[in-house]
């Protein structure tokens, strides 16, 4: 039986839930392919957004770069005016070789005055004769915010690096970059091409990157010339930039504009432009928020649509959940009842459809008919049963045994052999409490102490000296309601198990009420329980036993225990243990009142 059972349950492992089977395909063959159906879209549209992206900040970047151009176009014009329109080379020829050079100066400083001071990509002028070292001849634009401390820097710092690259210039105009200053410089030369003086024209930041706003999604900006950080334009990080230019130069390699693509939007912008005879790189920082804009409306628009699958799918796993899985599971646990020996278990029908309508009709239908079946055929065994046991009873009348065993027991007395008569008194006190003729399930405990009385007199009688037994009863528990026959049997389970009588053998009964409103029966004996006897007592009492095969004693305990489960709860019964003194305790736990429904 226990074989068939394993294959049963191995064969219950081995299917499959239908809740999860329909879960599976739902999400298999629905959810999974239209969500990867939304992530391809996803994809494809945020490459084609990307792209429309960079076209924009690819344009607006080349605008920028062409009006910058433009600008540094007309400052080198500016700058040319200076040789083309020959005024200071007319005042160096007049007034430079006299001692008092004034007047060379005023004419000089008014010329780049009316050059330069009004032109918004100027913010100075200055003019060094290299005849004259440490001159310096100079204009500022106010409008544009040139001061005096300009015109000290460029004698300071930057003088001596222009100069330098001067030597090299020959005709032409280049940049110099000095600390975050841009200045254009180019040679003024005479009739002979031979260079006489210095031009350098500092250049207005503001006017120069003005133009960068208007690239799309721009938040600040960087110019590097030749490798040298001209325009630290975010400010703050002016190291960092310093350190930038290589890794630019690398992004580019030998492209000559390069969009970078980091945290789901564009975050720089690199452009390099080839000019007066160098290199000049524009590094553009872009604000992710502006740049990711389009890309955030796409993928709320795929988001919202997601959460609007959600409720659709949630509706279809409850509609199979209620529908399909939830009856099912009924018919699952109302088969199982049947199973385990509960007939005539009914589903409540409120299904609304005709199948499963249908099949908890038949269900019930047929576990009633499953039931009557069965106690027809109990009742019948039942009365066969009676029929056996008045039978038996016909041939031996409890009337007719007593009083024989009265005659016996007079019989005895008037022999003077009262050990006899007291143990034929004490057998008739049994035999009459075990055929309960009044059909009664409980009696006071003085009647219960009495029949346990009765078995323990004979074993005094059979055993003598060799066994001693004690009770301790509150007397104020006699009257209380006990079932029948729950004593008599622990006290033999101690004699025939617990105790070796054959050399001294000690049982106290004890009967008391506890403070939790419980009574409690103790008996102990002096017996040792061993891990052999713990084993045997757990088995007996266990559910897992077959009863055929069990002594008498051992069905007596295990009888009491489980009708004292059935008629007080699951927190009374039979409790086998050991004390501090190694004496094995059984303790009988039972409620100070009768249930009402007995």
């Amino acid at each position: 039986m226990d074989t068939a059972a394993e294959k049963d349950r191995q064969a219950y492992r081995r299917k499959k839930s239908l809740r999860w089977s329909m879960l599976r395909r739902l999400v298999f063959g629905w959810f999974l392919p239209l969500l990867v159906m939304i992530c391809v879209v996803i994809v494809l549209m945020t490459k084609n957004v990307l792209g429309q992206v960079e076209q924009t900040i690819q344009a607006s970047v080349d605008k920028t770069v062409e009006i910058m151009q433009l600008q540094l176009k007309d400052c080198e014009t500016a700058s040319k005016n200076a040789s083309y329109m020959a005024m200071i080379s007319k005042y160096y020829r007049q007034h430079f070789g006299e001692k008092d050079r004034s007047q060379f100066r005023d004419s000089v400083e008014e010329f780049l005055r009316q050059q330069y001071a009004y032109d918004d990509n100027c913010r100075s002028a200055e003019l060094v004769v290299l005849n004259e070292p440490g001159s310096c001849y100079y204009a500022l634009n106010e409008s544009n915010g040139g001061t005096y401390q300009d015109i000290r820097f460029f004698r300071e710092k930057a003088s001596e690096k222009i100069l330098e690259v001067a030597k090299t210039l020959d005709t032409g105009t280049t940049l110099v970059g000095v600390e975050g200053k841009i200045y254009m410089v180019r040679n003024l030369v005479t009739s002979k091409f031979v260079p006489y003086a210095v031009l350098a024209l500092e250049l207005d930041q503001e006017s120069l990157m003005k133009s960068y706003t208007g690239i799309w999604g721009y938040a600040d900006a960087a110019l590097y010339w030749n490798g040298e950080l001209l325009v630290p334009g975010i400010k703050g990080h002016d190291e960092y930039l310093e350190h930038r230019y290589a890794y630019i130069m690398g992004a580019l390699g030998r492209r000559d504009a390069v969009y970078e693509y980091k945290g789901g939007g564009y975050s720089h912008a690199y452009r390099r432009i080839k000019t007066y005879g160098g290199t000049m790189v524009l590094l553009v920082s872009l604000d992710n928020s502006v740049t990711y804009a389009e890309l955030e409306v796409m993928q709320y628009f795929f988001l919202i649509l997601f959460l609007f699958m959600i409720p659709l799918v949630v509706q279809m796993i409850r509609f199979f959940h209620n529908k399909v899985t939830v009856p099912l599971g009924e018919l699952i646990v109302a088969a199982d009842a049947v199973r385990e020996g509960k007939l005539g278990v009914q589903i409540v029908n409120e299904e609304d459809n005709e199948e499963f309508y249908r099949m908890k009709e038949s269900f019930n239908h047929m576990s009633q008919q499953l039931k009557t079946q069965f106690d027809k055929i109990y009742l019948e065994e039942i009365a066969l049963r009676d029929a056996r046991i008045m039978a038996l009873q016909s041939q031996i009348n409890p009337h007719f045994l007593n009083n024989t065993l009265e005659i016996i027991n007079w019989e005895a007395r008037l022999n003077g052999n009262y050990k006899v008569s007291g143990m034929i008194e004490a057998l008739s006190t049994m035999l009459g409490e075990t055929m309960n003729r009044k059909a009664a399930q409980f009696h006071s405990v003085a009647e219960e102490i009495a029949y346990a009385d009765a078995y323990l007199y004979i074993i005094s009688q059979r055993f003598g000296a060799k066994f001693h037994c004690e009770e301790k009863v509150d007397e104020r528990l006699r009257n209380v309601q006990v079932p029948r026959l729950i004593i008599q049997p622990i006290v033999e389970n101690a004699v025939e198990h617990g105790m070796d009588i054959t050399e001294q053998g000690r049982l106290e009964v004890r009967l008391f009420e506890r403070e939790d409103g419980y009574l409690c029966i103790e008996v102990e004996d002096n017996g040792h329980l061993t891990e052999e006897d713990r084993k045997r007592i757990d088995r007996i009492l266990s559910q897992d036993i077959e009863p055929e095969k069990e002594k008498r004693v051992s069905l007596g305990i295990r009888n009491v225990d489980q009708r004292l489960k059935m008629i007080y709860g699951a927190d009374c019964g039979l409790f086998i243990d050991s004390d501090k003194n190694e004496h094995t305790v059984s303790t009988i736990l039972l409620k100070m009142e009768v249930p009402s429904e007995q």
